[in-house]
């Protein structure tokens, strides 16, 4: 019985050639950037009427925020909640806690939509797109604001 060597041949080229690709084309993801966030969100803020102020720490940048009575604490929550407890004690100083994702405000944190949006970022990045990034947005809010009422959907993050 004779054996054909052509198929294992075709493997192996498909081999090397897939994991060539992936050595020349492989780009590490950039990690999201706080700074950007921060401004990006301080001029949303401001647009609306408040004054804010940017706070890094080394969980992270947060966004103190100011209007007449309205006082707002904003910080980015991870998809995968690896910070929520974190948030809530820092949010109970300040008030209610809600987050805004892509544009809606959440009671509670959005965990799968955000998670897919996220592993999507990556992929996308990793193809070299530029894609605008959806964070999820942790707002402690005193009782005198209206987080609902902030058009949040406006609010366009870029990688």
């Amino acid at each position: 019985m004779k054996h054909s060597h052509g198929p294992k041949f075709f493997l192996a080229v498909a081999l090397a050639l897939t994991l060539a690709l992936k050595l020349l084309l492989y780009r590490e993801p950039a990690p999201a950037d706080d700074d950007v966030l921060g401004k990006t969100v301080a001029a949303f803020l401001l647009q609306h009427g408040f004054e804010s102020r940017l706070d890094k720490r080394v969980d992270g940048v947060f966004i103190h925020a100011n209007a007449g009575k309205c006082r707002m604490l904003i910080s980015e929550a991870v998809p995968q909640g690896w910070n929520r407890s974190s948030i809530e004690l820092w949010a109970k100083s300040v008030g209610r806690l809600t987050y805004v994702f892509d544009g809606a405000v959440h009671v509670n944190a959005p965990f799968l939509v955000p998670m897919l949006d996220e592993y999507w970022t990556r992929v996308r990045i990793k193809m070299g797109i530029s894609p605008n990034r959806h964070p999820i947005l942790a707002v402690a809010a005193s009782d005198d604001c209206a987080v609902e009422a902030l058009p949040w959907w406006k609010l366009v993050v870029r990688s």
